[in-house]
């Protein structure tokens, strides 16, 4: 189960029973069951069901969806459909400098193709660089954090019906969106490693576990 401090605790079906008797297992905490491997609200799951208080159940039920967390596939589809919307847009912000960019272009080009004794102009590979870092940095940033802190989730993951929240089941706001991107520039610099880590059971990236966040498939009314 996910406790109230955003910690998973492992138990048996007799010792989650004691912690809800306990009051440290509610009708809102979401247990993960192996049988089924998904994540449902405690009330929501028959074998706990009947252990928990029944004034808490009829408050708190009806505000406790399921959650069921998006796999590798969905995710990447998402991220692929994320990332040629964000080449895009770069492609926009830069349009008004395009010939100088593209000037600058060739010149790393050729300075690629040297061969022999030439040196290389490693300040001039190294401006290209950063100047390409700062302006797809620039772009994704903005994307990501105010796609996701106003609507919970970037234009692909909204395409495959994905959102992203807490593990509450709280919306992330934008200070927690922005938390999020950061994190995942370490699943980037791990050579995406980071990524695969939503291959595991918990189906959750290295920023997702960083951040205390999840990514689940969008709750229909």
């Amino acid at each position: 189960m996910i406790g109230s401090d955003g910690r998973e605790y492992s138990g048996s079906l007799e010792e989650l029973r004691e912690w809800s008797q306990d009051g440290r297992l509610g009708p809102a905490t979401l247990v993960w069951s192996e049988a089924d491997e998904r994540w449902l609200a405690a009330s929501a799951r028959h074998e706990l069901v009947w252990d928990l208080p029944r004034r808490e159940i009829e408050a708190e039920a009806p505000s406790a969806p399921a959650f069921y967390r998006a796999g590798f596939v969905p995710r990447l589809v998402a991220f692929v459909a994320d990332w040629m919307v964000i080449l895009f847009l770069v492609n926009l912000v830069v349009m008004p400098w395009r010939e100088s960019l593209q000037a600058l272009v060739q010149q790393v080009q050729g300075q690629l193709e040297l061969t022999g004794d030439a040196q290389p102009d490693l300040w001039l590979l190294l401006r290209f660089q950063l100047i390409f870092t700062a302006i797809y940095t620039s772009v994704s940033l903005v994307y990501s954090v105010g796609f996701q802190g106003r609507f919970g989730a970037t234009p692909g993951k909204r395409l495959l019906g994905l959102s992203v929240v807490t593990l509450d089941g709280v919306p992330l706001g934008y200070g927690g969106a922005f938390r999020r991107y950061c994190a995942e520039l370490l699943s980037i610099l791990s050579f995406g490693l980071g990524y695969l880590m939503v291959l595991a059971p918990e189906q959750r990236a290295l920023h997702d576990i960083l951040t205390g966040t999840q990514v689940v498939l969008t709750p229909r009314n």
